[in-house]
């Protein structure tokens, strides 16, 4: 038998490949709901079926129950017992009193940052590339857009504080309260998103100068401020 030259090189040679990263179903499933919440095709108050989503999406009954089980965790859905599944809603009080818990938590995030000599570089730039999206967003009048890059500035922002028990404390509070608080408030009237873009590039300056006490008492004001307008975009009439 004669071996192929060309196949025989091919064998000597050292051939390599980059691993690939494998995206579950339910990863695709949890990031198609949770994107569908936040762009408001999917509203607050809104019961999610099961057996509905998993004929439509053509994946198997489990795969969707995963899915909703994580939306549960990160507090974008409830589940009710003997009702179902529901995307959350919130009453005007519910949303006071995590403003106020999240306007104390997320000064601290930035004091401590600032405390442990951050915004280093990669903190920077992704803090610059979310408010560019922002930037871009306000621009093109595009809510989705902009509430996607704002929710990235923040969580950007917690990141920075080094303490693990306080950024998931923010996640878990106030990234389903980021999404419907937007997605109601757009539905209601156009908040000015080149002045909320411009209050974040202060935020920026502030992070990279200011004593870590002064950039506390900076983000919780203009935090404070911005929980004004959304109170009064959240009650008025449609």
């Amino acid at each position: 038998m004669i071996d192929n030259p060309a196949s025989s090189a091919t064998t000597k040679e050292k051939v390599e490949f980059q691993p690939i990263t494998p995206v579950s179903l339910r990863e695709m499933v949890l990031t198609r709901l949770r994107e569908a919440i936040l762009r408001g095709n999917l509203l607050p108050g809104q019961r999610l079926t099961e057996t509905l989503l998993s004929r439509q999406m053509q994946v198997a009954q489990n795969v969707v129950r995963e899915a909703l089980q994580e939306l549960e965790f990160q507090g974008f859905v409830v589940r009710v017992p003997n009702k179902g599944t529901f995307i959350t809603d919130y009453s005007l009080e519910d949303i006071n009193q995590i403003y106020r818990f999240r306007m104390e938590l997320e000064g601290l995030a930035v004091q401590l940052a600032r405390e442990a000599g951050r915004p280093n570089g990669e903190d920077l730039e992704s803090l610059e590339q979310a408010w560019d999206g922002m930037k871009a967003g306000a621009e093109a009048g595009d809510f989705w857009a902009f509430s996607r890059s704002d929710l990235e500035f923040h969580e950007t922002l917690w990141r920075m504080s080094g303490n693990r028990c306080v950024e998931k404390a923010l996640r878990a509070v106030a990234t389903p309260q980021f999404a419907y608080v937007l997605i109601r408030s757009f539905r209601h009237t156009r908040l000015n998103l080149p002045a909320i873009a411009h209050q974040h590039r202060e935020i920026i300056n502030k992070v990279k100068t200011a004593e870590p006490s002064a950039c506390r008492e900076f983000l919780e004001e203009m935090t404070r401020d911005f929980w004004r307008q959304i109170r009064e975009n959240v009650a008025a009439p449609e």
